[in-house]
């Protein structure tokens, strides 16, 4: 939409006060623990998330043609040629996603079914009383075409997106096929019947495995992709091959508790150390040419490692998209990174990042911290047929925060006229009509200038005449001078008084007006 000279006004003292907006406020969370498993549906008020790696078959002991090995990730030498069949897998699979009954179901290692080109899900995955939302066939093309190369495998393979239609339909903002990449599947969702829900930008995400900065860009791309769609309420569940711990990029995003050094340098190593990935080529990480023969990060990386940090914690801010992290526990037990033999150790890798806007996070499943079991013996097993456990998350939502009409055009007017104020004290400044004369003050001054100025025109085009090489002369530099002085001066004290009108107001009003004032969240 057209936004008024008021728009352009408010965006504007929003951008300065930005950092102001998210100063690491703490929300206390009094988040319930479910048993992995338990059903999601259990309010009709209540949204539920659910978010699922489910290994795909592709993925399972193959040939990497790049070595002619099979890689060490994909060997899971810890589990038994039962727990790795496809066919028992995918019964298990489906019996949990159907009787967890989530409203939004976000997977990743999807493999998809592929007919002229064209791409769908597979049959096993067509669940009654689910949409989905699904990458666009150019992406599942170039994987496909990448897992044939590598794994001489042409299979399409990616994230997919199931809300239910019961619970759940599009907000109208978006265009059914969203020609979304493989790694990144979105929908802009609203509530049905018993849901109250405005529109809400749901994400399934598997970030990349090896670079902390494809992570970053991923995760900025969710944020742009939720302005785009017209809401800054955002979902965003997947495995995100990353624990977010103080320190990593990915962690500036959902958090603004500050970081000490040690923690940023654990993190920066950890990131380079990082090997091997399902579905990615080998590729290092940020700065991945180190100090030889050292498990510690040189200083380049680690200042490399402070800019993507930096860039990464003002993305949430340019986008006024507040993220918090659902505290969900270990997902993942295998061997050690390039190890053949036990034991397992656990990763925190499955996450789901909501906007506390609008939600109020309830409860979440517990993880492999409540499964000793599975935890020493490695995923997948008899018990659990992926080797990541889902995670899941159950929200109370409430309305977009909003004024009502006597307070929307209260603010609309006291907008209206501190533009006009500064409008008209700009012009007068501009036109020269103070009134008095030079000694009675500042505007006077200038009044005086301004009539000073066709002198001093005349004065330099005269002189200019008798010699190019002359400069201006005092009379035209001192009406410059003054000129640039008193528009300095009048422009901070605009700004003065922006930042006191929106002082005392706080983060809501902000957002509240930006919304109602502008009638639009783009």
């Amino acid at each position: 939409m057209r936004r008024s000279r008021t728009g352009a006004l408010l965006l504007a003292v929003c951008a300065q006060r930005l950092p102001l907006l998210f100063s690491g406020r703490h929300i206390r969370m009094d988040v319930a623990s479910l048993p992995r498993g338990a059903p999601l549906d259990a309010n009709p008020k209540h949204l539920s998330v659910l978010s699922y790696n489910i290994l795909a078959p592709a993925f399972v002991r193959p040939l990497d043609l790049r070595t002619g090995e099979i890689q060490p990730f994909a060997a899971f030498q810890w589990a038994s040629e039962e727990d790795l069949d496809w066919e028992q897998r995918k019964v298990k699979i489906l019996e949990q996603i159907r009787a967890w009954r989530a409203d939004v179901v976000c997977l990743q290692e999807v493999e998809f079914k592929e007919e002229s080109g064209s791409f769908s899900l597979p049959d096993w995955l067509e669940l009654e009383g689910y949409s989905a939302c699904l990458p666009g066939d150019k992406y599942l093309t170039l994987i496909a075409e990448r897992n044939e190369r590598v794994l001489a495998n042409k299979v399409a393979t990616g994230c997919a997106l199931l809300f239910r239609t019961a619970r759940l339909a599009r907000s109208g903002t978006e265009t059914d096929g969203s020609g979304d990449p493989n790694t990144l599947v979105s929908a802009c969702l609203v509530g049905v019947g018993d849901l109250t829900l405005d529109p809400t930008a749901f994400f399934a995400v598997h970030l990349d495995a090896q670079s902390e900065e494809k992570r970053v860009e991923q995760l900025k791309k969710c944020l742009d992709r939720a302005r785009a769609l017209g809401t800054r309420n955002a979902v965003l569940a997947g495995d995100m091959n990353t624990e977010c711990l103080p320190g990593s990029c990915v962690q500036a995003m959902i958090s603004r508790e500050p970081v000490t050094q040690e923690q940023m340098a654990r993190e920066c190593a950890s990131a380079l150390r990082l090997k091997g990935d399902e579905e990615e080529d080998s590729e290092g990480a940020v700065g991945a040419k180190g100090a030889e023969g050292s498990s510690e990060p040189s200083e380049e990386q680690l200042e490399q490692w402070r800019v993507l940090w930096d860039k990464a914690a003002v993305a949430p801010r340019e986008q006024r998209i507040e993220l918090l992290r659902v505290p969900t526990g270990p997902t993942r037990s295998s061997y050690e990174h390039g190890k053949t033999e036990g034991p397992c150790v656990t990763w925190s890798l499955d996450h789901v990042f909501y906007s506390p806007r609008t939600l109020r996070l309830l409860s979440k499943w517990t993880a492999l911290e409540a499964d000793p079991d599975s935890a020493a013996s490695g995923l997948p097993n008899a018990q659990n047929p992926s080797d990541h456990l889902p995670v899941a998350a159950i929200f109370e939502a409430s309305p977009t925060p909003c004024l009502d009409a006597a307070a929307r055009q209260q603010l609309e007017q006291r907008l209206g006229d501190l533009e006009l104020r500064h409008s008209s004290q700009l012009a007068e400044l501009e036109a020269g009509a103070a009134g008095p004369r030079w000694a009675a003050g500042p505007l006077g001054r200038w009044a005086a200038l301004k009539e000073m100025e066709p002198k001093a025109e005349a004065d330099e085009v005269a002189a200019k005449a008798k010699s190019k090489k002359k400069g201006d002369s005092p009379e035209v530099i001192a009406f410059k001078q003054e000129k640039r002085r008193r528009s300095k001066e009048l422009k901070a004290k605009h700004q003065a008084e922006r930042e006191e009108f929106w002082s005392p107001l706080g983060q809501e009003a902000i957002e509240v007006a930006e919304v109602h004032v502008l009638g639009s969240e783009d």
